[in-house]
Formats: structure tokens, C-alpha cells, sequence
């Protein structure tokens, strides 16, 4: 199917190495952009530059890690010197360790808040900056969790971190909308990614079922009844970058096969 959508547009997706982040640099680049992959994964990037490129579009890596304020203002210029203008963001890069909340380290916590919260906030800083610096009018778009919203034991570090990731969203569409730049969040249910596969093995560890079980339980809740993939996160997030959603904005979108509709 023809989708010009994000035509001759150049999208930023942080965390774009492997699961939802491939999903939604190669659904973007079926749209039409042009995508610069932020990532510490180079080597594994390299598969989503294939991705991208057998969709038609052109992907740049660069080695950025979301938590260090110097690395993120390095890509974004690098990024602009290889692809010109940003036009829209995904944040996407995150951790997810399933600890009980007795047994979490300090470290293991500043880790979640570092790369789910404070990376959303360091890349849209800088981003958000250069669009305004350079008259764009655009959209970003961060991936948090239904974890933001639906409690899961084990989950105290990660939940936190994305539940502040849906609240700094809706700061940020407030305080850049006059600017011309929407902000929304994707929650995202069980999706077929390498993180969800290191959940259900930390888990299962955790108590006497198998992964299966484990992956069985998660799915009784989303009334699909299947994991989600991770281009199906890609469509949401290109009707957000899009014309078709700018007049979506502060919104926290649940793409969850109806995990949270009961």
C-alpha cells in the first residue's frame, strides 16, 4: 500500500537497534522519512539500516546513550549535519528488569529513571530546541507502558519511570504547542520484542512456571489474546508524526490489544 505520509521528512527514533524502536523506524520509512537510528547498539543498528532501506528510505546510526546530555547533543547535531532538518521524534529507548521492589537496588532504580525518564527528557529537549531554532513545525512522540497505568509486581522501578514519561508528555504539549510541535505518548501491552522475552524469562526464575505460562497469563488480560508486533506500534506512531495527527496532542495512547480495557 503507497504511504506518503511522512514524505521527505527526517524522523529521530532513539532505541531504533531491535524491537519496537525497528518496528517504528521501518513503519516510518514505509511512510516516507528518513531516519536517524540513536542507539549504543551500533552493530545490531545495522539490521534496522536494512530495514529501512529495503522500505525506501535513508537511515543513519549514531551512537548516542540517552541519559548523557553531551551524547544526545552530539547525535542531534549529527544527525542534522547527515539528514538535514528533524521534523519529528520518537522515544523509544528503554530498560525493563523485573524487580521486586524489596530487593531493588538504588543503582537498579537511578538505571530505569535515567533511560526511560531522564533520556525522554534530554532528546526532547534537544530536539524540541532545534526545531525551534530552525522554524520547524513537527511532533514527538514517546513510548512509555501500560505499566504507566496498570500495576504489575515487579514492575515498581520501570512503572515509575514510564508513568513519568506520560506526565512529562503532557507538559511538554503544553509548553510547545504555540510552537507548532504536538507531544503524545504510546503505551504499548505485551509486544514480541527481546525485552519482553528477557521479562518473561525473569519471571518464570522468579516463581515455579514456565515462560509460556508466564506469556499465557499476560495474554488472558488483552482481550486479542496475542502479543502485539512491533509495526503495529509503527502505525500509531505515523499517524502521530503525520498531518493526520496534528490536532492530537497531550494524549496517551494505549496500543494494547485491549490489555487495559477491562
Amino acid at each position: 500500500m503507497l504511504d506518503d505520509r511522512l514524505a521527505d521528512s527526517h524522523v529521530v527514533v532513539t532505541g531504533a537497534a531491535q524491537g519496537i524502536g525497528r518496528g517504528i523506524a521501518t513503519r516510518v520509512a514505509r511512510a516516507g522519512a528518513d531516519v536517524s537510528i540513536f542507539d549504543t547498539k551500533v552493530e545490531t543498528a545495522a539490521e534496522t539500516v536494512a530495514a529501512v532501506e529495503a522500505e525506501g528510505g535513508e537511515a543513519t546510526v549514531h551512537e548516542v546513550d540517552v541519559s548523557d546530555a553531551v551524547s544526545v547533543a552530539d547525535g542531534v547535531e549529527a544527525a542534522v549535519d547527515d539528514l538535514g532538518p528533524i521534523h519529528g521524534l520518537v522515544n523509544n529507548a528503554g530498560v525493563q528488569n523485573a524487580i521486586p521492589i524489596l530487593e531493588t537496588t538504588e543503582a537498579e532504580w537511578e538505571h530505569h529513571q535515567d533511560v526511560n525518564a531522564k533520556g525522554t527528557f534530554l532528546v526532547s529537549k534537544a530536539v524540541a530546541s532545534h526545531m525551534v531554532e530552525v522554524g520547524t513545525e513537527g511532533a514527538i512522540v514517546n513510548v512509555a507502558s501500560t505499566a504507566a497505568e496498570r500495576a504489575f509486581p515487579g514492575q515498581g522501578a520501570y512503572a515509575t519511570s514510564k508513568a513519568g514519561v506520560v506526565a512529562f508528555t503532557k507538559v511538554l504539549a503544553k509548553e510547545l504547542g504555540d510552537r507548532g510541535i504536538t507531544a503524545n505518548a504510546i503505551n504499548p501491552g505485551t509486544v514480541d520484542t527481546p525485552m519482553v522475552q528477557q521479562w518473561l524469562a525473569e519471571h518464570a526464575a522468579e516463581g515455579d512456571r514456565t515462560e509460556a505460562e508466564v506469556l499465557q497469563g499476560a495474554l488472558d488480560s488483552h482481550t486479542l489474546n496475542r502479543m502485539g508486533q512491533p509495526e503495529e506500534i509503527g502505525h500509531v506512531a505515523v499517524l502521530l508524526l503525520s498531518e493526520e495527527g496534528e490536532w492530537i496532542t497531550g494524549e496517551a495512547i494505549n496500543v494494547d490489544g485491549g490489555y487495559t480495557s477491562e
